[in-house]
Formats: structure tokens, C-alpha cells, sequence
């Protein structure tokens, strides 16, 4: 705690000062003064300290007066509190110079009276500055009890922010590290409304979790103490609910994860426990999937920016969101109050977050995943795989996949579980697979890109980054090599269909 002592004006209140005279430096005179010292050498500039009042006869420098002018500089650049001179021995008039410089920088000179010994001086400030610090302790010890007290006490915020106010008589708003609000006092206290105010960093283990504003222009000792306490007392507070969230987090993850991992719970267990940590079950949960080519660490760019990207997202009829890393991917659960399908507005609004992301990484896939209950979120989150998994495949363009676009792809390929369909797979394109395996080739593949890109040559070559001529070469081969025709839409279908099970077979 910065204390601060008595001011000189206080100083010259005193008996022992009654008679000592202010020579210049009037606006100075609310310096405050927090020690005493005697000048007996002409160079003390390496020993001058803020706040202090330098006594002096002039002795030292008796010869040369111009110094006092420099003196009264150093006490200036020093933040010092005043000059207290006795002229009558060895200074018989006051420099002009040195007055003008004491009232340029405000910094008051005063005369002492004439038989005062130093001794009785500096005891009786030294009484005064002592005195003012043992009863702001005592003042700062009681403050501390009883901030501290609310806080242990789990009294709420609130009711800590409005002791601090009462006591610094001023408003007070204490902010997050992003800006937002945390508490106000009074409770509609306004940030635009404070023009005057001060802030002081809030911190919590050597790391900045927030800050504390003052809607007041000047603040006397007793509020620097209160400032000081109040910043003691919101640190533990938000230490404590730091703690409490990350425990809560904690448990929250290793509830998701086992919902995740599909481990079978009773409904009621996830209901009850669903409902003690924030994931209501009586709503609709849907599951995001962001999957990174690289492991996500803890404090990479990507994972920071995808966060604010997450926070910035303002879903219709969307509660929560809540975040679970795993590895490589961000799973991101979505809380919906009602029981829709998917719609194509929720899908823009994704989408207008996340083109823009991709323009800044491009090692990243979204899969979004279906609707369900708490208890079988676990589907969502299958869905939402199968929708990287199953669309990267259908178009390794897109970067964005939703599951309503390969449902029936994963019916289909789910179907393949009770009918073989390797005797038609191996009629219709196997000796292409035959070819592709004897020249290494990719004929195949050409074929499944040319088929769903509609037959388009310049589509089909930006796929396999290729010349659109190699493509037409290659279609040609294929229909070449595998007696086939590619004129009906149901031709292309079914070509379509068994290149997509061969791609697909096994996995």
C-alpha cells in the first residue's frame, strides 16, 4: 500500500511551525509529506525521495546560490513536498531566481522560524506522519476484515461491490478481460458515464482477469486504502469463481465425453446429472465438429480465434453453446429450446462465421450433425463425423458438411451391412479398379468427380488439379477400357453408386 503522509499545509498547523512563513510555491502547498531529512552536503540529489521536506541553513552551499535555484529543481523532478529553509545565518535574502522556480513548479518554500531547534521539527512531524499511518493501517485491517468477511462468507459479488461504493462514495464497475461487465454499483451505474473515472487492473495468479473502475475525480488516503482492499477482495473472489467454474468445466467435459463415447447411461442419471451441470434435457442438442489436420493445443491461435468465433455466434432460439477439445478436433454442442430440423437461416449464420475463418486456416473440416435428446447426443456427434468423413469424399472442395446432405449416403452405405453389392460393384467398374491397381492411375476416381461434378471437364480437373484435356483423355479411356456408355442419367447413377461403395467398402 502506497500511504501517503500529511500535507504541508497540515505541517504548518503545527506549534512548533506556527510562525514559519511560506516564502513562494503557494499552489504546492497540498504536497503531501511522507519523511524528513536534513541537507548537510551540497549534492544530495542522489538522495532526495518522493513526498519528502528537505530542512537546510544553505551552509553547504553558502558560496554559490544559484544552486539553491538548482536544489529547488531536483526537489521538483524528485516529486518531493517543500523546502524548509533558516536563512538567518548563512542566507540573508531569498533568491528571486530560486522563488520563481519554486512557483513554477509549485513546489513551496518555507521559511522556519528563527530558535527552533531541527530536533523539535522533526519530531513533530515524524509524530504526525507516524500517527496518520498507524490509524490508516487500523483503518485498512478493518476494511480488509470486512471485505474479506462478505467474500468467505459467499455473500455474492454484488454485496462486496456495494460496500466498496459506500465506502469510496462513488460508483464502481468491475469488468472481465474481454470488457464485459461482471458488477456494477449502484446497479445501474453505466461505463459510457464514467468521463472522470480511474482503473486498476484486477490480477489472479500473476495472470489479468480483470479491472476496476472509479467513477471519482480526486482520491484522498482513505480511498487509495479501500482501492488497494477492494482489489484484494475481487481477486479472491474471482479466484474463487475461477475455481469453481474450471471444476465445474471439469465435470462437464467428462459428462460429454462419456455422452460423446456413447457409454450407456440411465436417462435419469443423465437427466439429473445433465440438469446440475448446465446441459437442460428437456431441449435439443445438436453437435459441431471442427476437425484440424494438426493437434489443437491449448493456447494456439487457431483454437483462441475459433473460440471467438464461437462466442460471437447468435443462433435464433439457441441457449447455450458450450466447447470440448479432443485431440484434433473442437467438439461444439449447441442448445436449442425447441425441436426443428435443421434450418437453412442456422446454416447461413454458420456460414457467414466460418468462409471468412477459412481464409485464414485452411487445415480445417466442420461437420454439423443432426438434433436429438441430451441422451442420445451421441448421435449427433456420429453424425456430425459422418459428415466430414462421407462429404470430404463426395466433394473434397467444400470444407463445410452437413449431415441433411449425406443422410442417404450413410443409409445407403449402412444397407451394404444385409446386400452384397460387390458382384455389381466388380460388373460395372472393375476393370477400371483392375486397371487403376496394374498402371497406378486414377481413372476411377476421374470418373467418380466427372460424374458428380455433372460431367463438367473443368470442374472435374480443378478436383484432381489437372488439365481439363487430361480429363477428356482420361473419360475417354474409361469408356474405353470398360465398355461403357455414360448417356442416361440412370447410367450415371449407378456408375456413381459403385464407385461410391468401392470408395467407401470397409471403412
Amino acid at each position: 500500500m502506497n500511504q501517503s503522509g500529511i500535507t504541508v499545509n497540515d505541517l504548518l498547523r503545527l506549534p512548533v511551525l506556527k510562525d514559519a512563513k511560506v516564502i513562494s510555491g503557494r499552489e504546492g502547498l497540498n504536497r503531501s509529506v511522507q519523511n524528513i531529512d536534513i541537507m548537510e552536503v551540497p549534492d544530495v540529489e542522489g538522495w532526495l525521495r518522493e513526498g519528502e521536506l528537505l530542512l537546510t541553513t544553505a551552509y553547504s552551499i553558502r558560496h554559490d546560490l544559484s544552486l539553491l535555484t538548482k536544489l529547488v529543481e531536483k526537489l521538483s523532478h524528485a516529486n518531493a513536498a517543500a523546502l524548509a529553509i533558516k536563512p538567518e545565518r548563512y542566507l540573508h535574502e531569498m533568491p528571486q531566481e530560486m522563488i520563481e522556480v519554486s512557483n513554477k513548479y509549485k513546489l513551496p518554500i518555507i521559511q522556519l522560524p528563527v530558535g527552533v531547534p531541527y530536533i523539535d521539527i522533526t519530531n513533530a512531524v515524524m509524530e504526525q506522519i507516524v500517527n496518520k499511518h498507524a490509524a490508516l493501517l487500523r483503518r485498512s485491517e478493518e476494511i480488509y476484515k470486512k471485505l474479506t468477511t462478505l467474500v468467505l462468507e459467499n455473500s455474492g459479488i454484488q454485496t462486496v461491490a456495494d460496500n466498496v461504493s459506500e465506502m469510496i462514495e462513488a460508483p464502481i464497475i468491475l469488468l472481465d478481460k474481454q470488457g464485459k461487465e461482471i458488477v456494477s454499483s449502484p446497479k445501474n451505474a453505466k461505463l459510457e458515464n464514467f468521463t472522470h473515472g480511474k482503473d486498476w487492473d484486477i490480477t489472479v495468479d500473476k495472470e489479468r482477469v480483470g479491472k476496476f473502475l472509479i467513477e471519482k475525480e480526486y482520491l484522498d488516503d482513505m480511498d487509495k486504502i479501500c482501492v488497494e482492499q477492494a482489489r484484494l477482495v475481487f481477486s479472491l473472489e474471482l479466484m474463487r469463481r475461477k475455481t469453481a467454474a474450471d471444476t465445474e468445466n471439469q465435470l462437464r467435459g467428462n459428462f460429454i465425453e462419456e455422452l460423446l463415447a456413447g457409454i450407456f447411461l440411465p436417462q435419469e442419471e443423465v437427466v439429473n446429472k445433465g440438469r446440475q451441470l448446465g446441459l437442460d434435457p428437456e431441449i435439443m442438442w445438436e453437435i459441431i465438429v471442427v476437425e484440424s489436420t494438426n493437434i489443437i493445443e491449448d493456447d494456439s491461435p487457431f483454437l483462441k480465434d475459433i473460440s471467438r468465433l464461437v462466442e460471437s455466434i447468435n443462433l435464433p432460439n439457441a441457449n447455450k453453446i458450450y466447447t470440448q477439445k479432443q485431440g484434433n478436433r473442437l467438439i461444439i454442442l449447441s442448445a436449442f429450446s425447441y425441436q426443428p430440423v435443421l434450418t437453412k437461416d442456422t446454416n447461413e449464420l454458420w456460414m457467414e462465421k466460418l468462409v471468412p475463418f477459412m481464409n485464414k486456416y485452411t487445415d480445417f473440416r466442420v461437420g454439423f450433425g443432426g438434433r436429438s435428446l441430451l441422451w442420445e447426443i451421441h448421435l449427433s456427434y456420429l453424425e456430425a463425423r459422418n459428415s466430414i468423413l462421407i462429404g470430404s469424399n463426395l466433394n473434397k472442395g467444400k470444407r463445410i458438411y452437413f449431415y441433411e446432405e449425406i443422410e442417404i449416403f450413410k443409409l445407403l452405405l449402412d444397407s451394404t451391412d444385409h446386400v452384397n453389392l460387390d458382384v455389381v460393384i466388380e460388373r460395372k467398374i472393375g476393370k477400371l479398379i483392375q486397371y487403376d491397381k496394374e498402371n497406378d492411375s486414377d481413372l476411377v476416381k476421374t470418373l467418380f468427380y466427372y460424374l458428380s461434378s455433372n460431367g463438367s471437364l473443368k470442374e472435374t480437373a480443378k478436383q484432381l488439379y489437372i488439365h481439363r484435356n487430361s480429363v477428356k483423355y482420361r473419360i475417354d479411356r474409361i469408356k474405353e477400357i470398360a465398355d461403357i456408355t455414360l448417356d442416361s442419367f440412370q447410367e450415371k447413377l449407378l456408375y456413381y453408386f459403385c464407385i461410391f461403395f468401392h470408395n467407401f467398402k470397409g471403412s
